[in-house]
C-alpha cells in the first residue's frame, strides 16, 4: 500500500537506541494503512542503526544514514527532498503516535480547506513509572485566529505536525540561517513561515505522546539560547509583517514570552 500512501511519516533520529523502536512501532500499528515511513539517522554514535535494521525488511520503510551530524532542520530538509506523498508527518524519535493518529489526520484532510498547510492535534506528556508510561500532563492546543495570534503562542509546539508537502516546498522548507543552524526552534519557525500564507487545522483529540526523560530536559544555557533566538524570530516577523506592532516581553519559568503586542501609531 506504500504506492497509494497519503502520508510519509518522517523520524529524524540521533542517538536514540533506547527509544527509536517505540516510535517506529507506533507507525506500524496505525489503523490507517496508507503510509510510508522515512527514518533519517543523523550520524548516531550509539546503537541506533542496529535498532532500526530489523524494520528495513518492510517495503514501506526507508532508512537514510548521514555520514556527518547536521542537525534537525537540515535533516528535515533532506527528508523534504525525498518525500513523494501529499503529506509529511514529523515524529520525534523519542515520542510516539496514538494508533488512530493517521486515520484522524486523513479525516481532517477531507474536511479542511485544500490549501491547509498544517494539521495538528493535542499531546500527552508521559514519564516512565514502575515500568509503564504514565500521563503526567495533557497539552490541549487550540486554533489560531491569525499569524499574530500564533506568534504569541510561545508555549508547547503543536503536535503531531502534519504538513502539506507542497506548502513546505513553496515556502522553502526549514530555516538553517541562524547561529544554531536550525538546531533550536525549528518547529516554531517552520510554522511561522506557513501561517503567513496558509490556514492551519486543529483536531481536538490527543494524537501524540511526548516522552519526558533526562536527555530532553532544558538546561540554563539552552534556555538562554532559546530566548535569544525567540526574540530574534519575533522581531524578524514583526518587521517582515510591516512593523504594525511592538512586543512587550515577560518571562515565565525562565522563558521569554510576549506579554502583549502594542499597536505602533
Amino acid at each position: 500500500m506504500a504506492d497509494e500512501a497519503l502520508f510519509t511519516v518522517v523520524i529524524p533520529v540521533y542517538n536514540r537506541e533506547k527509544m527509536i523502536r517505540k516510535a517506529i512501532k507506533s507507525v506500524i500499528r496505525q489503523t490507517y494503512p496508507y503510509w510510508k515511513l522515512l527514518i533519517i539517522d543523523d550520524a548516531s554514535t550509539d546503537r541506533t542503526i542496529q535498532r532500526i535494521r530489523p524494520f528495513q525488511n518492510d517495503k514501506r520503510i526507508q532508512v537514510i544514514s548521514l555520514k556527518e551530524n547536521v542537525g534537525l532542520a537540515k535533516v528535515l530538509n533532506i527528508a523534504l527532498e525525498q518525500v513523494d506523498t501529499p503529506y509529511f508527518v514529523q515524529l520525534d524519535s523519542d515520542d510516539w503516535l496514538e494508533p488512530c493518529t493517521l486515520e484522524e489526520l486523513a479525516k481532517a484532510i477531507k474536511k479542511a480547506d485544500p490549501q491547509t498547510a498544517l494539521f495538528y492535534g493535542n499531546c500527552k506528556f508521559r514519564r516512565k513509572k514502575n515500568g509503564k508510561w504514565k500521563v503526567t500532563k495533557y497539552i490541549r492546543h487550540r486554533s489560531f485566529t491569525d499569524k499574530y495570534d500564533f506568534l504569541q503562542y510561545l508555549t508547547y509546539s503543536p503536535v503531531p505536525r502534519c504538513f502539506r508537502t507542497e506548502a513546505l516546498r513553496e515556502t522553502g522548507g526549514w530555516e538553517t540561517d541562524d547561529p544554531y543552524e536550525g538546531r533550536i526552534m525549528s518547529d516554531r519557525r517552520i510554522c511561522l513561515k506557513l501561517i503567513e500564507r496558509y490556514p492551519f487545522y486543529w483536531i481536538d483529540q490527543y494524537l501524540y505522546n511526548c516522552r519526558r526523560h533526562r536527555d530532553r530536559l532544558t538546561n540554563k544555557d539552552s534556555k538562554e539560547q532559546r530566548n535569544e533566538l525567540r526574540k530574534m524570530v519575533i522581531e524578524y516577523y514583526l518587521k517582515k509583517w510591516g512593523n504594525h506592532y511592538r512586543p512587550v516581553y515577560t518571562k515565565k519559568y525562565g522563558y521569554l514570552k510576549i506579554k502583549r503586542l502594542e499597536k505602533v501609531e
